[in-house]
């Protein structure tokens, strides 16, 4: 049985947050990342797929889709199905170059609208996305990694389309997302804050966001005996948001995440040839 490689198992995100670190060269996987928080929500149900490949052994790059269903408990406008949008990127690690941090990773993503998705899930702007995750181990606490994310979201006009719903504001959205991870296992807990800046074509404001949560890295050896290729990773997490002229929200986010590898799945999927007598 084919053995997923280290390197391919790390952890380079979970929910919202990027933590740096590629796949190596050669390497391919495949990731699923349903939104099932939708459920309780939305009235649409999102599937992200994404496909990424190691070029070299720093630079990744980044494939994807966000098709969207009906939500089978919620109804309303956007009840429908939908390609939604589609997302090309690339990652590269830089190492430890930056001062301080023992990782860094430096990226960009661009994500385009496909048709006419539900306005939760794009604004019907393109949005190309700069970013630059960072770590450090504590010396003192080797099983704890502080991290911080850097980013700024630009929504652009990149191809001919209708006007965006009259509800949708164009703005940009700078952010600064540092971060503690504590992780001596399978388990996990994190505890992190965002700032964010605003800009509109109106005015520039600002909101803040403090979550904290759990993670689970399923271990191999039971998604196994559940006959599931490849690595598991669920993650729970308590969000306050607060944006001035918007107002406070506040909630449970859960994500489930699944990644494996094309050869793993082509020894699924292929029959293996029956033994010569």
């Amino acid at each position: 049985m084919y053995v997923l490689k280290e390197r391919v198992l790390q952890m380079t995100e979970f929910l919202d947050t990027v933590l740096p670190g590629t796949l190596g060269a050669d390497n391919v996987t495949l990731h699923v990342n349903p939104r099932f928080t939708d459920l309780r929500d939305r009235e649409f149900f999102r599937l992200p797929v994404e496909v990424r490949y190691g070029a070299t052994d720093r630079l990744e790059l980044i494939g994807g889709v966000s098709p969207f269903t009906p939500n089978p408990i919620n109804s309303g406008r956007d009840h429908r199905w939908g390609p939604g949008e589609a997302k090309i990127g690339a990652r590269y690690d830089i190492g430890s170059r930056l001062w301080f941090y023992d990782k860094a990773t430096v990226g960009l993503e661009t994500r385009v609208p496909l048709g006419k998705p539900p306005v939760q899930l794009n604004d019907h702007y393109t949005h190309v996305r700069p970013f630059l995750a960072t770590s450090r181990t504590l010396r003192r606490w080797p099983q704890t990694t502080f991290y911080t994310n850097f980013s700024y979201d630009r929504s652009v006009k990149l191809t001919e389309r209708g006007p965006p719903p009259p509800d949708v504001e164009r703005r940009h959205v700078g952010e600064v997302a540092p971060g503690l991870l504590y992780k001596p296992g399978e388990l996990g807990y994190f505890a992190e804050y965002r700032f964010r800046h605003f800009q509109t074509p109106l005015e520039n404001h600002l909101g803040h966001e403090t979550q904290i949560g759990t993670i689970w890295d399923i271990p191999l050896w039971r998604s196994a005996q559940w006959k599931l290729p490849g690595k598991w990773q669920v993650s729970i997490g308590y969000r306050y948001t607060t944006e001035e002229g918007h107002g406070d929200s506040h909630g449970v986010t859960t994500r489930v995440s699944w990644r494996t590898t094309l050869r793993e799945v082509l020894e699924h999927v292929t029959p293996k040839p029956a033994a010569s007598r």
